[in-house]
């Protein structure tokens, strides 16, 4: 540590503390699009076992009655899976919201910290700017009362 103060340290605290978030944020998100597709997989791979069955064609009424069984079980499977897409699309999208807020946040503290630094330069350069002109000024004045100036 140099022992300098960081005029911006309280700031920059609370950017770390929005990046920590938005890091959070960007780790659930990928999470839950993760889920999505898994989910979305999952009804694909129901729609195919359901497209897949045999339908009956023959055979005794016990045999109808465990096809249809089947059928029924497999529609629900289906079905099941088709619901489990959609909470899993909307807690992809929540989860797409809160990162594109936590992301905002901390946009907003770094642009913050940029226009502070764009301020201090700008005062150091008006600073530097009045002393230079007062270190003209000065010298102005020694020329003009110098003795050899007024011969």
């Amino acid at each position: 540590m140099t022992g300098r103060h960081d005029p911006d340290r309280a700031l920059a605290a609370v950017r770390r503390v929005r990046a920590s978030r938005e890091q959070d944020s960007r780790l659930g998100l990928a999470r839950a699009l993760a889920e999505r597709t898994r989910r979305e997989e999952a009804v694909e791979v129901a729609a195919d076992r359901l497209t897949a069955a045999r339908s009956f064609g023959a055979g005794s009424v016990r045999d109808f009655l465990a096809s249809t069984a089947r059928g029924a079980a497999l529609a629900t499977n289906l079905a099941d899976a088709r619901r489990s897409a959609v909470r899993a699309g909307t807690i992809a999208a929540e989860a797409g919201h809160h990162w594109q807020q936590d992301r905002k946040a901390v946009r907003v503290v770094e642009l913050l910290l940029e226009r502070r630094a764009e301020q201090r330069r700008a005062d150091q350069a008006r600073a530097e700017a009045r002393e230079l002109d007062d270190i003209a000024g000065q010298t102005w004045l020694r020329f003009r009362s110098s003795p050899e100036v007024r011969r």
